[in-house]
């Protein structure tokens, strides 16, 4: 049996979502592109030296968050505007999560090694190699298009994950299948991925005002889309109202407490941020 949401449930959703958008635009300085800077800020460091600039201004994330959380966006619109799969209920089959762990070690390694060649530490020279300048713990210079690359990888794997357990948790019409089939839409899933990350690398660099927005919207878009639909998941499985949407009109409730969610996330970081840092621009002390 449904149950309905309370009026004041559903109004006071709606009211703490209004107040964050508020403050959004009018708590914080600067025009849209920086205020995008501020929802960035709250998940990424944000160095100038590790960003793609676009038109001369630098994206609201750096590198690897920037195909980290379009990737993530771009695997979500898949699975439910390309496959149409809202309905499916179910987790890939196992074998399809052997090139996502590989990715998120690779996410991870990556990383790794751009932290450690910051600050010059390097595994060559303490194996008897020849120290490459630049070079981080695992003994390459860290590149843009890597940690593109790299963070693309992890947002598609994310994407995996997030898709189902959200379709578990609100569908009431839900079906018994997975979200992903087949070695086939694997492959296209890939392929969109790398094509969106590629487009990403051509269009950095360039003067276009309107790549910048774009590129820049679809990454912090995929930031909030993240949140929401985790903060979604939250409010439903608190209040034990799991499989109680039949659609999207159904499911406006949960999805605008997750909205207040995310806002919650991002206020909170960047207020933390703030604090110790005293900046949303980088990190002090590092370029």
């Amino acid at each position: 049996m449904r149950r309905e949401y309370s009026s004041l449930l559903r109004w006071l959703g709606v009211a703490l979502a209004a107040l964050s958008l508020g403050f959004l635009i009018f708590g914080t300085p600067g025009g849209f592109l920086r205020k995008l800077d501020y929802i960035g800020a709250a998940v990424c460091h944000r160095r100038a030296s590790h960003s793609f600039f676009i038109a001369g201004h630098q994206l609201p994330v750096c590198q690897r968050c920037t195909g980290t959380f379009s990737g993530a966006l771009t695997g979500i619109l898949v699975h439910w505007g390309l496959w149409k799969r809202r309905r499916s209920q179910q987790f890939p089959r196992w074998p399809f999560f052997i090139l996502p762990l590989i990715f998120a070690v690779l996410w991870v390694l990556d990383g790794l090694n751009s932290s450690t060649a910051d600050i010059g530490i390097s595994l060559l020279p303490r194996l008897g190699g020849q120290a490459v300048p630049g070079a981080g713990l695992l003994g390459y210079v860290p590149q843009p298009w890597l940690r593109l690359l790299t963070g693309t990888m992890m947002g598609l794997s994310m994407s995996l994950v997030l898709v189902p357990a959200f379709n578990q948790a609100l569908w009431s019409d839900g079906e018994e299948k997975a979200t992903l089939r087949s070695g086939r839409e694997f492959t296209q899933l890939l392929v969109i991925e790398g094509s969106v990350a590629g487009l990403v690398f051509l269009l950095q660099g360039t003067s276009s005002p309107l790549a910048l927005y774009v590129v820049a919207s679809y990454t912090i878009a995929g930031v909030i889309a993240m949140f929401t639909l985790l903060g979604a998941m939250i409010f439903i499985l608190a209040l034990y109202r799991e499989n109680m949407a039949a659609g999207w009109r159904e499911a406006r409730v949960p999805l605008v407490w997750g909205v207040v969610f995310a806002a919650f996330v991002v206020g909170f970081m960047d207020a933390a941020r703030l604090w110790i840092t005293g900046t949303i621009d980088g990190v002090p002390a590092l370029s």
